[in-house]
């Protein structure tokens, strides 16, 4: 009796990608490095059109950079199939967990995308020491960023003091808010110091 093929599901939180390649069909490839079942390699995502689409919808600025190049491409007429080389610019994307699965049974040059589904800021953050391991790069550098996030740190404790002025208990105070995490927890009291409230203005920001 033959033992029935049984799909193995990877996921993965991170990666970054030097070329795209696509043409007027519904399958875009995508030349990528990431962390598959713990071991870091190179190999080639494809994705449905529509997915790919969803992945640039839900990463921010990376993805709005990335539609401009796709765009551009569709609108040049050029020769098929369409390749943006992307080897000088350093695109991570770290704001999707992906499901994959293998083109072929056993074979990891390949993997087809399943499902894209948004990261929270908390899950970010958490993956925010394993993504610059592996990607070094991906250290919070640009002034704006960081200060979105301490904004949103200083929401977080903020929401958490809202919370116990109801009388919720201390523990569930901080589960609701985010900040089971002791490390996550002082950060955020640091962030929404009243010495900082200018720094966490949101419309500073914009």
């Amino acid at each position: 009796m033959k033992n029935a093929f049984t799909r193995t599901i990877y996921k993965i939180d991170a990666f970054s990608t030097s070329k795209i390649i696509f043409d007027e069909s519904d399958l875009v490839s995508l030349n990528v490095k990431c962390r598959i079942d713990n071991i870091f390699s190179e190999t080639t995502l494809l994705f449905p059109f529509s997915k790919f689409n969803d992945l640039l919808r839900f990463s921010g600025t990376v993805g709005e950079k990335l539609q401009l190049k796709v765009s551009d491409k569709l609108l040049s007429n050029g020769e098929q199939p369409y390749i943006i080389d992307l080897i000088n610019d350093n695109i991570i994307f770290t704001n999707c967990s992906l499901e994959l699965v293998h083109l072929q049974d056993g074979d990891s040059t390949y993997f087809c995308v399943e499902e894209i589904t948004p990261l929270s800021f908390l899950e970010q953050t958490k993956n925010l020491r394993t993504n610059m391991r592996d990607f070094h790069s991906v250290e919070l550098k640009n002034t704006f960023q960081q200060n979105l996030i301490l904004v949103e740190f200083a929401q977080m404790y903020i929401y958490y003091k809202g919370l116990i002025e109801l009388n919720i208990s201390e523990n569930a105070a901080r589960e609701k808010a985010g900040l089971q995490n002791d490390k996550l927890f002082k950060m955020a009291y640091c962030a929404a110091l009243p010495q900082n409230s200018k720094a966490f203005n949101p419309s500073r920001l914009i």
